[in-house]
């Protein structure tokens, strides 16, 4: 604690005798992360380069969340980058999804999309979510955040997802998710698993399912 209020006054008094210059500050912080020694240090730096707004603080980001150190940093750096708002910052995220093979990295950067309005995130996730290439867990958690909002345009949504998925587990999962919705169509599409699914354990997920509603 006493090390990171160190680094705090560190970084946030400049000098008295002059007016620290715009790209000060980021250069202070990527010196201090360079050296620091610890990743709860290099945590606290990077929480310091999120609030920057210069080329150099989020090429460095952009730099950990790619490949600079443990998955905790590299996620604490995904997570300042989707600190900003704006088209512009989700198209770097969703460049930077291609660029992630930790599939728990990819989870997170799913939850980051999912909590931006504009329509190229809700895109990747739904992309996402159909695509047989990602990870059956990856897939999982941009179901779950597909399937948050309520209305029968989402409960479209879920059914045509069902009807594209192969992957019989992520079948089941959306036939829960069908279950928690209370609207006319998610009941028709249960009813229609439960009696025309080729797949007997899908019809009998979609029954069970029914016979408790």
């Amino acid at each position: 604690m006493i090390a990171h209020l160190a680094l705090s006054l560190c970084i946030t008094q400049a000098p008295a005798t002059a007016p620290q210059a715009p790209n000060t500050t980021t250069a202070r912080i990527l010196s201090l992360y360079d050296s620091a020694r610890d990743d709860d240090a290099r945590e606290t730096l990077i929480r310091f380069l999120g609030e920057q707004n210069d080329d150099a603080s989020l090429a460095k980001l952009q730099s950990i969340a790619k490949s600079g150190g443990s998955d905790d940093l590299r996620e604490a750096a995904i997570r300042q980058l989707a600190g900003v708002s704006g088209e512009a910052r989700t198209r770097l995220l969703i460049q930077l999804y291609g660029e992630l093979r930790s599939s728990d990295l990819q989870e997170t950067l799913v939850r980051q999309l999912a909590d931006r309005s504009d329509a190229a995130a809700q895109a990747k996730i739904l992309e996402i979510a159909k695509s047989e290439r990602e990870d059956p867990d990856v897939r999982e958690t941009a179901i779950r955040h597909l399937a948050g909002p309520t209305g029968e345009a989402q409960t479209t949504l879920l059914i045509q997802l069902y009807d594209t998925i192969k992957d019989s587990d992520l079948k089941e999962m959306l036939i829960r998710q069908l279950a928690s919705r209370r609207d006319g169509k998610a009941d028709a599409k249960l009813e229609a698993i439960a009696k025309d699914d080729p797949d007997g354990d899908l019809r009998e997920t979609a029954l069970r399912h029914l016979v408790r509603r």
